[in-house]
């Protein structure tokens, strides 16, 4: 059972929430202290909620042209423009966001981090609009701006916010040419990224930030169809960056693409490397090749042997236990599937997105062992399990999923006796 990936672009008001508490903090100390109804002002809007009505937003944009009157600081009357443009953005105001911010940054007197920040938000959405050139030349006068300014700071501790904006502007260039199959220009804005980090960022922020770019690149090699250019980076990338969270996972979606060319499988590299596990279990399952199941299965026995805890070594186990299902060695797969699903989320400094990501595998791993049980004629253990799963949105592909099991299992429960398997 693959696991649904969400495109990047849902991951938009991600970096859109980080400029903004980014923005909140600098207002919240750099206002001069006799502005504090200017500062007040200011931040009541930052603290909006998301998708607020029209007029709530031109009822906030009116008291904070009454703090503009009256605010002589120039780097305050700055913020306080800055924060119309994230008002209007709040109420999908899209258009008038984008002239505020423009507006905003072609000021002379426009202070670096507000004028960058301005940038990227324009670029963020043009990018939601679908204004890819638009959004290019954006995110590119933002970085043009931050990279010297990087350079600049480099005798000092580098400000880490200033090194998220640069990864967010830079990767939203690399993620639109990729879009556009302009692959070459995609792997450069990668390249660049890395390069200005290595140059700039001390080895903290190097590491946190060139693994994701360099993993990016590996993608976009194979969704050029350069298999030995992938393999190649993504080996250098687990040599030189073994800490990083999706190592475990690169390896064994890396043996699955080896194995796959070499044997000659119709593989979409289109698809990157995130869809080589599936496609490799799919072969398995069609092809009936005994040879190539049992080196397939040493391989990712050995692999969740060596990354036996964690991100990696959960998902590892997820795509183990989903090859033994496909193999026929049930109970095998039951007994992981039983295993992920019990363990629960490790606290070892996930990330939100990689905390979601395991929450959902560990759903599917439910779904997979009330299946398996369900084979086994052992229904109420089975529906006992996917009573434990979480409560997902209506029409979610897992509520979805989970809801048609339990409806069969439901019904076999009826119409077959408990356990009749056991008795032959």
């Amino acid at each position: 059972m693959d696991i649904l990936k969400k495109d990047s672009c849902n991951t938009f008001f991600l970096p859109c929430l980080f400029i903004f508490g980014m923005v909140l903090l600098m207002v919240q100390n750099t206002f001069p202290a006799d502005f504090s109804t200017s500062k007040e002002a200011l931040i009541a809007a930052y603290k909006m909620e998301p998708n607020i009505t029209p007029a709530l937003a031109r009822s906030a944009i009116e008291n904070l042209k009454k703090a503009l009157i009256d605010c002589t600081d120039g780097y305050s009357a700055s913020s306080i423009k800055y924060g119309t443009g994230v008002i209007y953005f709040k109420a999908g105001m899209q258009d008038d966001a984008k002239i505020a911010f423009r507006q905003t940054a072609g000021e002379a007197n426009c202070p670096e981090l507000i004028r960058i920040c301005c940038f990227n938000m324009t670029g963020q959405i043009s990018r939601l609009q679908g204004n890819d050139k638009e959004a290019l030349e954006a995110f590119e006068q933002a970085a043009n701006l931050l990279e010297p300014s990087l350079s600049r700071r480099k005798e000092h501790n580098t400000n880490p916010e200033f090194v998220r904006l640069l990864c967010s502007v830079l990767f939203a260039r690399g993620e639109i040419y990729e879009v556009q199959e302009n692959y070459s220009q995609s792997i450069n804005e990668y390249n660049r990224l890395i390069q200005i980090l290595r140059q700039n960022g001390n080895s903290d922020i190097s590491g946190r930030y060139i693994p994701p770019a360099g993993d990016r690149i590996s993608q976009v090699y194979l969704r050029m169809g350069d298999v030995n250019s992938y393999i190649k980076n993504a080996e250098e990338l687990s040599a030189d960056y073994p800490q990083y969270y999706r190592i475990p996972v690169i390896k064994l979606e890396m043996e699955c693409v080896k194995f796959l060319k070499s044997h000659c499988v119709n593989f979409d590299s289109f698809k990157g490397s995130f869809s080589a596990p599936a496609q490799l279990i799919a072969y398995l399952k069609d092809s009936k090749d005994s040879n190539s199941a049992q080196e397939i299965t040493a391989v990712f026995d050995s692999l969740c042997k060596e990354h036996s805890i964690g991100y990696g070594g959960i998902l590892l186990q997820y795509h183990y236990a989903w090859l033994l299902d496909t193999l026929g060695e049930k109970n095998r797969a039951a007994e992981i599937f039983a295993m992920i699903s019990a363990a629960g989320i490790p606290d070892d400094g996930n990330k939100p997105h990689e905390k979601a990501i395991l929450e959902t595998v560990t759903e599917y791993a439910k779904i997979q062992l009330a299946i398996l049980l369900g084979e086994r004629a052992d229904y109420t253990e089975a529906l006992r399990i996917l009573n434990t799963m979480r409560t997902h949105p209506d029409k979610s592909h897992i509520s979805e999923l989970a809801k048609s099991v339990g409806k069969n299992l439901e019904t076999l429960k009826r119409e077959v006796p408990e356990n009749e398997n056991k008795k032959k």
